[in-house]
């Protein structure tokens, strides 16, 4: 299961890299996001779980997610893509760790060691080498990517709060379907569409559906299923471990975009720092909602370590997985 999530969502960066260069990025992002809604709604039915959504006290945690795992980062990410390339997506995303241990550190009562700092600052030493990457110019879309993953973390903090009123389909339903209709009328008012929203949905629904069903919604549901069978800091290396491996060999097959030595070089510096930060000693069983595209956004079923990075600001029960 985690490896068919890993999989899954390596191909996200790759996906939204290619799309938002031919067709307006915002309107991808709302349109996927609210197909996500529909397929986690068949969820719903499937595990019984429709009765639940009437939780007054989720919804109104589910409102902070909407916009600091859905709205806003869609914006800032989506847009970003159409300016840089899917190997700079790939790796940037993994920017989301980095904030979620400063935005812990600073809001939680988190323990920030030095080894956690020393792993922070390795991984601001691998993105600047990417976004400089030998020509000393910075991207102004890869600005917008690093910037969308600061918001994870603020979400994951909502909904953390939510999950102890509903389950992870509801929650993830409420905020694709409002996100999605956010998004949307975003798009309406401020993006410009040379079609119409019908003839830009049939030259692109492949892409919509794939991601909108293949990554927002199956990739969530095999890492949930994935942490009930094996060990969630074995699933967690997994994930974190091959999933910008796997990104960038898509990104080689699809875009034809092959990674410099800088881009390169810092991914492995990034991926240093992570693992850095993560480490916990073994046996240990304690797991904390962190970061990532997936954060308690992954961990809501949406990655990305996404949904459990061991270091995130606060503590999930046993129970609470299964």
């Amino acid at each position: 299961m985690v490896t068919g999530e890993t999989i899954l969502y390596a191909l996200f960066p790759i996906l939204i890299a290619h799309v938002t260069k031919i067709m307006p990025p915002i309107l991808f992002g709302g349109l996927s996001t609210l197909t996500a809604g529909i397929a986690l709604f068949v969820y719903m039915v499937f595990k019984k779980e429709v009765r639940k959504l009437m939780n007054w006290r989720a919804i109104k945690y589910a409102i902070g997610i909407t916009v600091f795992i859905i709205i806003i980062p869609s914006i800032l990410i989506f847009t970003g893509s159409s300016k840089t390339s899917g190997v700079n997506t790939t790796i940037l995303l993994q920017s989301e760790i980095f904030f979620t241990l400063v935005i812990c550190g600073i809001f939680t009562d988190e323990k920030v060691t030095t080894k956690k700092v020393i792993g922070a600052i390795t991984m601001v030493g691998g993105t600047l080498l990417i976004l400089l990457n030998g020509n000393f110019k910075i991207n102004i879309g890869d600005i917008l990517i690093i910037a969308g993953t600061f918001f994870y973390p603020i979400g994951n903090i909502f909904a953390k709060k939510a999950l102890t009123f509903s389950p992870p389909s509801v929650i993830l339903f409420i905020r694709s379907i409002f996100g999605g209709i956010v998004l949307l009328l975003i798009s309406w008012q401020f993006e410009t569409h040379d079609l119409s929203i019908s003839q830009i949905i049939s030259n692109n629904y492949l892409f919509i559906l794939a991601n909108g069903i293949l990554i927002y919604a199956i990739s969530k549901i095999f890492w949930y299923e994935s942490i009930k069978r094996i060990d969630i800091s074995k699933s967690i290396l997994i994930s974190v471990g091959a999933y910008p491996a796997i990104s960038l060999l898509f990104a080689f097959l699809f875009l034809r975009e092959i990674p410099t030595v800088s881009q390169i070089g810092g991914l492995i510096i990034i991926l240093v720092g992570i693992f850095q930060i993560i480490e916990r000693k073994s046996g240990e069983f304690s797991i904390r909602i962190g970061s990532h595209p997936r954060a308690l956004d992954e961990q809501l079923l949406l990655h990305p370590i996404r949904a459990f990075l061991p270091h995130g600001g606060y503590f999930l029960s046993k129970e609470q997985y299964q």
